[in-house]
């Protein structure tokens, strides 16, 4: 009898990537584009790695699980490839998508929990008593899908104690703040990725879960899996770097890039492999 696998994985920087992350490789004949946006191509996958998903989708559930905004999402491009799904979150875990229908029962739990949180436009003006042309882009903030907010930064120029301190305010008004790559995000603690994906997991009756991710908004769905990944780049790999977050849990690529992104799937299939199959 075959056990019921989910494999539920963020997608920027952990199986879609942006030119940057591969620029000085030479790999152009081996990169595929999945999104397009303002007349160019802006996030890539490798041919491997789009031959490893699309196989693996065959296999098992896999869930899409993305901080962008639905508009975001719809950008990306997989059925090109052969690679398709059933359900797909966004919003940070604010939205599901079933068959491409929006979820509304998971909608009502969501809004629901977002009543336990600051009101937003309170904790926006909290943040803007600190924040400085110099490190935040003038013009830059919006909230997104109305669930969270975020902006785009200079990293070297945050000052580091201030938004430290604004951070844990922050916590204790139930609010995350993380960074990824120029983006600052401040979500309420009621849209998460964990909680969405838990919620298809006890829908779809999953009996085994795997995660990947590379930042601290993708922390808690990696750690309730059963079995985890995340690349060796971004926000957790710098953190486990810096040994300030206990990530024994969760299995680090040797590769950073979009090489990671192959090294993940493999992983995935991997694990499979050894016995999540029975």
């Amino acid at each position: 009898m075959k056990k019921k696998i989910m494999f539920a994985s963020d997608l920027d920087q952990t199986l879609i990537y942006s030119q940057r992350s591969f620029i000085n490789e030479n790999l152009q004949e081996t990169i595929h584009p999945v999104e397009w946006f303002e007349d160019r191509y802006i996030s890539y996958m490798t041919s491997t790695s789009i031959r490893q998903l699309k196989q693996l989708s065959t296999e098992l559930l896999f869930i899409p699980v993305t901080t962008r905004t639905k508009i975001q999402y719809q950008r990306i491009n997989f059925s090109d490839y052969g690679i398709f799904f059933d359900y797909a979150v966004t919003s940070n875990g604010g939205t599901i998508f079933h068959n491409t229908i929006e979820d509304q029962e998971w909608r009502k739990q969501v809004s629901a929990g977002c009543k336990n949180c600051l009101e937003s436009e309170d904790l926006i003006q909290r943040f803007n008593e600190i924040r400085h042309p110099s490190w935040v882009h003038p013009g830059s903030g919006k909230m997104a899908d109305d669930l969270f907010y975020y902006c785009l930064v200079e990293r070297d120029k945050i000052p580091v104690l201030e938004l430290a301190a604004f951070k844990l305010w922050a916590k204790d008004n139930n609010w995350e703040l993380s960074i990824q790559g120029r983006k600052l995000y401040l979500v309420p603690n009621s849209v998460n990725k964990k909680a969405a994906v838990q919620y298809i997991k006890a829908k779809e009756g999953i009996d085994c879960s795997l995660a990947a991710g590379d930042s601290l908004l993708d922390l808690d769905m990696l750690n309730t899996a059963d079995f985890a990944v995340a690349p060796a780049h971004g926000e957790l790999h710098s953190l486990r770097l810096q040994k300030l977050l206990d990530v024994e849990r969760i299995h680090f690529t040797r590769q950073h890039g979009i090489k990671a992104g192959e090294e993940i799937l493999d992983y995935v299939a991997g694990s499979m492999s050894k016995g999540l199959v029975v």
